[in-house]
Formats: structure tokens, C-alpha cells, sequence
């Protein structure tokens, strides 16, 4: 009997296919897997700079309060509570971002060197489920009296 090289090399050709769809299918897997998490990770960086500003923006909001439009030397010094830290709620805050809300805004007045110091903290949480991010932002505000 006689045996050429062509029929010994039979099959090679769908061993070498099997291995490219196999490797080509672990390729894919991984590029689906790196997308996703991507993907994840854009979300939750909108998510955190959404958050960062409402927490900014109700910091602001407080700050108009303190130191009302139309009076420039004025300070409230009743919007941030007499001697104690006020607390604010979502009621007190008007609505921002859709999806975001204000978890707590917080007061603080304090004396230093003679110069009334307000010490203003906002916690904003932005998402639901299992992406939720939630950023605090401190601000310092001196009165000019």
C-alpha cells in the first residue's frame, strides 16, 4: 500500500480551525469583559462629578441664604443657626439633578479671631442599585462684619 504525504497531513487542516475559533472565542470573551467594566467605570466617574456638583450646589444654595443677593456686608447669621450647627433637609433644598439628592447639608458657625466662620458640609448620592455614588464637598465662608 501505498502512502503519500498528502494523505498523513489529513485532518491537520480542522485541527488548526479548531484551535483559531477556540483562541478567537477566548479573545472575544475577554474584550466583552474589559467593554463592560469600561463601561462600569465611565458610569460610576459620571455618576461621582453628578453627585460632587449637587453637593456643590446646595452648598451654594446655603451660601445664598447666609449671605442674602441685595446685601452685600449682611450676613444671616439665622441661616446657619445661632450658636449650633443647623441641619438641612432634602425638603429645604430645592430639586437638583435627576436621580442625585441631597443626603445632608450641615452649618456650622464658629468664631475665629474675632471674624464669624461658617463651616458649610453637603453630601449628594447620585444612581441606584448597584452603581451609587455619593461625594461630601466642605466650604469655608467668612463674614465681612
Amino acid at each position: 500500500m501505498y502512502c503519500n504525504s498528502y494523505t498523513k497531513q489529513r485532518g491537520s487542516g480542522l485541527m488548526i480551525v479548531l484551535f483559531v475559533i477556540v483562541v478567537m472565542g477566548f479573545m472575544a470573551m475577554a474584550m466583552i469583559k474589559i467593554g463592560a467594566s469600561s463601561q462600569t467605570m465611565t458610569t460610576k466617574e459620571v455618576l461621582g462629578t453628578r453627585a460632587w456638583f449637587t453637593a456643590n450646589s446646595a452648598n451654594e444654595v446655603l451660601l445664598t441664604k447666609l449671605f442674602p443677593l441685595g446685601k452685600p456686608l449682611q450676613s444671616d447669621r439665622t441661616a446657619c443657626g445661632n450658636d449650633s450647627e443647623k441641619k438641612y433637609t432634602q425638603a429645604d433644598m430645592p430639586l437638583f439633578q435627576k436621580g442625585c439628592k441631597i443626603i445632608t447639608v450641615t452649618c456650622e458657625p464658629q468664631m475665629i479671631n474675632k471674624t464669624q466662620q461658617y463651616k458649610l458640609i453637603s453630601t449628594a448620592t447620585c444612581g441606584s442599585g448597584k452603581v451609587t455614588m455619593t461625594r461630601t464637598q466642605e466650604v469655608w465662608a467668612k463674614g465681612l462684619k
